[in-house]
């Protein structure tokens, strides 16, 4: 199979591509994972974020998330070389580059998600304390660790390493956090994580094993997930059982589901974090400003 690599710094994917005729809407779109986890998690969250395009709150865990992968990659992709020191700066460049994003977007931290009773204000400093020790504990299990990042590329450690492969007919784009090799040889796949949820299943790593397969023709068994809270990695997890077709199908389903205009809600407690949940059909207070005629797309 041929791969494509796509290289743009970004993992939202909505450009158009092709045709596929829905009711006279033509369109055929790039998945990714994120898209399939946020669909599955909640169809009505999805339609909101993606379709009808909703407004969302802010949040300190979006700038802690981006700015610990910003500084793990930058670290891990200079082979490791630099202080904790050192990647603790680029975290705090990072954080300051999106909390001002967020900022200008909305200034009032009164309409930002929180946790809890915690004030915004009080979870932007805990956050960024909390990525700086993240970072942190992430060089020192790193450099403990005997599994270091495979070099993809001459020159290329293999952190956020993009991938544009097809599984089925469903063309399938995104970013896998780290491509490991252990000192026998054998490779794993790796998912930062910086909340504080550890990821049900495997469905993540299945589609970076698959995606490695297609880009350097070997097919890692095994993956996890450094969840960064804990400063370790999960156990790992056997990548064997879930086959492409497996994975291609789950793809298939979520696009075909998306096409028909299927977006079911699914209160939980995910709904804390949501940041369209004041739009929400089932829980929103707002739930009129993006209704049934966001429904599909145009």
């Amino acid at each position: 199979m041929t791969t494509r690599l796509y290289l743009e710094n970004s993992t939202e994917v909505t450009e158009t591509r092709g045709s596929l005729d829905r009711g006279g809407i033509t369109e055929e779109r790039r998945r990714s994972v994120s898209q399939l986890t946020g669909f599955a998690r909640c169809g009505e969250a999805y339609r909101l974020e993606r379709v009808a395009k909703a407004p969302q709150a802010p949040a300190a865990w979006f700038a802690q998330g981006t700015a610990v992968h910003e500084a793990v990659e930058r670290w891990e992709r200079a082979y490791r070389a630099h202080s904790p020191e050192q990647a603790q700066a680029w975290f705090i460049e990072a954080w300051h580059r999106e909390v001002d994003q967020m900022r200008a977007k909305e200034p009032d931290l009164n309409r930002w998600l929180s946790p809890g009773r915690t004030k915004p204000e009080t979870d932007l400093a805990n956050r960024y304390e909390r990525g700086l020790l993240q970072v942190a504990g992430y060089i020192e299990h790193a450099r403990q660790s005997k599994l270091v990042p495979l070099e993809w590329l001459p020159g290329e450690p293999a952190s956020e390493v993009p991938f544009d492969i097809m599984m089925g007919d469903v063309q399938v784009i995104g970013f896998i956090d780290l491509i490991l090799i252990a000192p026998d040889g054998r490779l794993l796949v790796r998912d930062i994580k910086t909340g504080n949820k550890k990821p049900i299943g495997p469905l993540q790593l299945a589609l970076y094993g698959h995606a490695v397969y297609d880009l350097l023709g070997e097919q890692p068994e095994w993956g996890d997930y450094y969840m960064a809270k804990n400063h370790a990695p999960s156990d790992p997890m056997d990548l064997r059982p879930y086959s492409r077709d497996m994975v291609a199908e789950w793809f298939r389903a979520m696009h075909d589901s998306e096409m028909r205009g299927n977006y079911l809600p699914n209160p939980g407690d995910h709904c804390t974090t949501c940041g369209v949940r004041r739009f929400c059909s089932a829980m929103g207070t707002d739930r009129s400003f993006f209704g049934p005629e966001f429904a599909t797309r145009k």
